[in-house]
């Protein structure tokens, strides 16, 4: 009996102990219904810091559906899935291959290498396979929109949203088929969209370049909050800046000369100057930190250094940057192209090119030989001596030579002993690179049909 009473007893403790256990681990526990300050604590920490799943971004009921399932054979199920879509990529089974990798970021949603490799992947590597422009675009589309997903599951991600703006920046807008490209993102092939953008790619129906702006702006918005490992900082903050840089030159390939590409111009100057130049970057100088601006003179860096010592220290770092970013070529690019006289420079220069093609060729000379003075008296201005070792503006003008000479070839006249930009033309010969670029320009207009 006594037996039987210490063994009930035991139980009673026992069950006693469970029960008090369960008061701290509910009190922990307890799920938060949607209202600010309920559930436990874990719930409310969670609340306070944003780590909530909810607050790293969008919430898929399926992927937590599957991860449910799973329980602890999760991270079995990934590394097999990871090891089917190096399968099915191999054997170029694309659709087999979208639904793999769907089921990976189901399984890891918030894994942010998972969304990079895979939307890379698809934009970059899986595009390539194709021939056809149109089933290119696809892909790269295809990537992009994964990418983006990525970013609303993970809404704190800078490094993803870095690479949305890089498809926009660099696939869309630099890629041998960017031509195309561009004109697909704004016209997209698919029947479904009547000529229109697909508004799940490019909402706000821009050019791709205004698209990478936009997404780099929000990548450095982030990166104040969330650092980022993929570029040092100066570099990875300048991306806004270099996209519209980049839409102000494309405006000149498609032809646009008037206001709108001159005041493209000039914001790509203001972006550089007047937000990205007066950014502050902390960066170590020997054994202390010092916080730098690219638009820092010497009377900024006196009243911000503490001695004489700082003063050459500071002004040898923001040398150091600056050269590392390339700061002075694109300030000089800037002015230069915002002013009138290079506007009307480049569209006599492509006016000719376009009379040459339609063998209008007294029109192509003059227009030609115009643009090649304006140009030269471009060139020799003190504040642009730089830009003669600037090799696209450099091609350009010496394709107008080209074109300018040739016709003198075609109509049986002597090409002068002097006329304008012979020196630059001289100063490249001896440049293998720019000579064959400049060949190639020539074919690809004028010999290629």
């Amino acid at each position: 009996m006594n037996n039987m009473t210490t063994a009930q007893t035991r139980k009673l403790i026992y069950l006693g102990g469970i029960v008090l256990l369960l008061i701290p681990i509910i009190w922990l526990g307890l799920p938060s219904d949607g209202r600010a300050d309920s559930g436990g604590k874990l719930a409310r920490l969670r609340s306070e810091y944003d780590l909530g799943e909810s607050d790293l971004g969008d919430v898929d009921p399926s992927s937590a559906a599957m991860n449910l399932v799973l329980l602890g054979m999760r991270g079995v199920a990934v590394n097999l899935l990871w090891v089917d879509l190096d399968k099915q990529k191999d054997m170029k089974r694309w659709a087999e291959m979208q639904a793999v990798t769907e089921s990976i970021v189901r399984l890891q949603p918030h894994f942010e290498k998972v969304w990079e490799f895979n939307g890379w992947n698809l934009a970059f590597n899986t595009s390539a396979e194709w021939d056809a422009v149109p089933d290119r675009y696809y892909w790269v589309k295809t990537g992009g929109k994964f990418l983006k997903r990525g970013v609303e599951r993970n809404r704190k991600s800078t490094h993803l949203q870095y690479h949305v703006a890089n498809v926009y920046q660099k696939k869309i807008g630099i890629a041998d088929e960017s031509k195309q490209y561009r004109k697909f993102f704004l016209h997209d092939p698919d029947p479904k969209f009547n000529g229109g953008v697909d508004p799940e790619f490019n909402p706000d129906a821009v050019d791709s370049y205004l698209a990478a702006k936009k997404a780099a702006e929000l990548a450095c918005e982030k990166e104040k909050l969330r650092a980022q490992h993929i570029l040092d900082r100066s570099l990875f903050r300048s991306m806004p800046a270099r996209c519209q840089f980049d839409y102000a030159m494309v405006l000149h390939k498609d032809g646009k000369f008037g206001e709108e590409t001159r005041e493209a111009w000039q914001e790509a100057l203001n972006d550089w100057t007047q937000k990205y130049g007066k950014e502050e970057f902390r960066v170590p100088i020997g054994e202390e930190f010092f916080d730098i601006r690219m638009e820092m003179d010497r009377e900024d860096i006196k009243a911000y250094a503490k001695s004489p010592d700082d003063v050459v220290k500071i002004a040898r770092a923001v040398e150091q940057y600056r050269r590392m970013v390339n700061y002075y070529y694109w300030r000089t690019r800037g002015n230069c192209e915002a002013d009138r006289e290079t506007s009307e420079a480049h569209r006599e220069l492509y006016e000719a090119n376009q009379f040459y093609r339609k063998q209008e060729l007294e029109k192509a000379k003059e227009s030609a030989f115009s643009g090649l003075q304006k140009f030269e008296s471009i060139l020799r201005k003190q504040e642009y001596l730089d830009l003669k070792d600037e090799d696209t503006l450099v091609e350009e003008c010496l394709l107008g030579v080209m074109v300018w000479e040739d016709i003198h070839r075609i109509s049986s006249e002597r090409v002068p002993d002097e006329y304008p930009l012979k020196w630059l033309k001289q100063e490249r010969q001896g440049n293998t690179s720019t000579s064959q670029n400049v060949a190639r320009s020539f074919k690809r207009l004028f010999l290629d049909d």
